[in-house]
């Protein structure tokens, strides 16, 4: 849902049954122990070591476990993308990943770039990257990638044109 609209986002993919979206218990951690056990947190179950070997196998999974930036995934996609990652993880702690109804934008240092289906219009993915290998991305796909994995998107309800028509 973006924020402001009042909606539900067509591409979202619906909330799982007994997530905090669907069952009111699941938020306070009021659920009744059943037959499937306590309501648990999957990123709190993950020792710091699970979560190293998580992230070294797939950066990208051991991020939606934790929810969070936590240090053996930063480590892990800084040794995958050197300074894209570094620079993702910058733009992202620093609310620079905008999601527009038409677009997701990543500010970066002299001007947005557009981002679009794993790609981007930046001129680092358009000349120095392999688009036939889909781990090499430029650093704007990566905050991307890791901002929605931390729900770290800002959200707005207006078209990307409508802002550049300010610009």
């Amino acid at each position: 849902m973006t924020h402001g609209d009042g909606g539900a986002n067509p591409d979202a993919t619906p909330p799982a049954a007994g997530s905090a979206d669907t069952d009111p218990d699941a938020a306070t951690g009021d659920a009744a122990d059943g037959a499937d056990g306590p309501a648990t947190d999957d990123a709190a179950e993950l020792t710091p070591g699970e979560l190293a070997d998580l992230a070294a196998d797939d950066w990208r999974a051991a991020l939606a476990a934790a929810g969070e930036l936590r240090p053996p995934v930063v480590a892990e996609i800084i040794t995958v993308h050197g300074d894209r990652g570094s620079r993702a993880i910058e733009a992202v702690a620093e609310g620079r990943v905008k999601r527009y109804r038409d677009f997701t934008v990543v500010v970066g240092y002299r001007e947005e770039h557009i981002v679009e289906d794993g790609g981007c219009d930046c001129r680092d993915a358009t000349y120095n990257l392999d688009t036939s290998d889909p781990s090499e991305r430029c650093w704007h796909a990566l905050a991307v990638d890791i901002a929605e994995r931390v729900d770290r998107v800002d959200h707005h309800d207006m078209w990307y044109s409508e802002v550049t028509e300010f610009l």
